[in-house]
């Protein structure tokens, strides 16, 4: 071989080596699918001394007293969602009912109206949808007679593709999912997926 041509070899192995290294070590390995890092929010559960808390990848964006509430802001790349969690005392009736008060659309809403999208219903929770706003509420049972609610209003951000609201949507329904009262720990039963937007 000629000097010139192991020359040129060898500049360019070190070439692609270091190509290879700066792409390990700025994790370009990794796939571009994988999951992003959820962190816990915690805040009040208005009217008690407990605090709630949520799993989502997305950032803080504030937690704003509001009259007897706080108000969690969480930014997503295509939503934005605003957190509210409270005791509901004195229901006569299971959680759908609740639920559907809470969320301000009858279960059988007039001629024109469309009812909310029942997610999950059984004796001791509920999640019901507006199917015409972005709003949702999840009931789950403190005792016979009173409920914790989550209720999240939300909001897609423009230039957002198809899969990325999809994906959105996904991140939103761990909110229903992950909602827990006290101090989280470990998985937790009875969770159901929730899709949006």
């Amino acid at each position: 071989m000629r000097p010139r041509t192991i020359s040129l070899g060898v500049t360019l192995g070190v070439f692609l080596g270091a190509l290879a290294l700066i792409w390990l070590l700025t994790d370009g390995h990794k796939s571009s699918t994988a999951q992003p890092v959820e962190r816990v929010f915690t805040f009040p559960l208005n009217s008690t001394s407990k605090r709630v808390s949520v799993r989502s990848p997305w950032k803080l964006g504030h937690m704003t007293p509001q009259d007897d509430q706080v108000e969690l802001t969480l930014e997503g790349g295509c939503a934005t969602a605003h957190l509210y969690a409270y005791l509901s005392k004195g229901w006569d009736h299971g959680p759908l009912n609740a639920a559907s008060l809470i969320l301000g659309i009858p279960l059988h809403p007039g001629f024109g109206t469309p009812p909310p999208r029942v997610v999950r219903s059984d004796s001791n929770t509920a999640i019901l949808l507006s199917r015409t706003s972005g709003r949702g509420v999840l009931v789950t049972r403190a005792a016979p007679r009173d409920f914790n609610a989550l209720l999240i209003n939300w909001e897609d951000k423009r230039g957002c593709s198809a899969g990325d609201l999809r994906r959105a949507g996904r991140e939103l329904g761990r909110l229903f999912e992950t909602f827990r009262v006290g101090v989280p720990s470990g998985p937790a039963a009875n969770t159901a997926y929730v899709g949006f937007l």
